[in-house]
């Protein structure tokens, strides 16, 4: 990437990510039959996974706002973004939960001090994505819990978003060969990569920006759009649905 290319890809993250996005928050936390569906779907891709957890990547605290009951705790669930604001928001919505605002490239923890690591919809947004990678597994414990989780490149309304969002156009290089090449990289043992989110046609609908939130209550509207999901990702099959997920341990050696 070049120095000009490089400087407006990250000026493009920085303004589209900078501030803290109340709403976005408001959305993943709050919404009317969404916000249970995110907590369902982070507590299945964490389940059986040991605290201390770092996500990295925490933005407002939409994930650990699911998570913190499930690791109970005064020091239990950390939060690490670049972005302060976002922080600042987070320390006021989300208890029980500790945050660092740090380069996810140089996290400003020792060797070995987490149990779980998550990073969810981040290494798209990054130039570098695999110095992100490479420190989280030198923060995560031996035989820990690493978990990933990417849209994918080839769905349908994930191509949408980038069309959308010039802030989300790095999710291009996001593919099942992009990504096992880069895990390939790293000291990880019995890595699950599977695809999940067949076709979110919630996520579009009642997206808070995009969409109409106001109807995100409405029970029939909510059947009928999974009903489509449902229909969706059969015809497209699991190749081309809207997310990659990761869970791996990290080695011992």
């Amino acid at each position: 990437m070049s120095n000009e290319n490089s400087d407006n890809f990250l000026d493009q993250q920085r303004e589209y990510f900078e501030a803290a996005d109340e709403t976005h928050f408001a959305w993943q936390t709050g919404a009317t039959t969404f916000a249970a569906r995110e907590r369902s779907l982070l507590r299945d891709l964490l389940r059986e996974s040991a605290s201390p957890i770092l996500e990295v990547g925490a933005g407002e605290g939409g994930n650990l706002f699911h998570l913190v009951e499930q690791y109970p705790g005064g020091k239990n669930c950390f939060g690490l973004d670049a972005f302060l604001p976002k922080l600042q928001f987070a320390t006021t919505k989300v208890e029980g939960a500790l945050w660092t605002a740090a380069d996810a490239g140089a996290q400003p923890f020792a060797d070995n001090t987490f149990a779980t690591v998550l990073i969810r919809d981040v290494l798209h947004h990054l130039e570098d994505p695999f110095s992100t990678l490479e420190e989280s597994l030198r923060v995560l414990r031996p035989g820990g819990t690493f978990v990933l989780m990417e849209p994918n490149a080839h769905n349908p309304l994930i191509r949408l978003q980038m069309a959308l969002v010039k802030a989300e156009r790095g999710a291009a290089r996001s593919t099942e060969s992009w990504l096992r090449e880069q895990l390939s990289r790293l000291p990880l043992e019995g890595v699950h990569l599977e695809s999940a989110v067949p076709f979110p046609l919630d996520r579009v609908v009642f997206h808070p920006q995009f969409g109409w939130p106001a109807l995100a209550g409405n029970n029939w509207l909510q059947k009928g759009l999974d009903g489509i999901e449902t229909a969706v990702g059969k015809a497209l099959g699991p190749a081309r649905w809207s997310y990659w997920t990761v869970r791996a341990t990290k080695s011992a050696k």
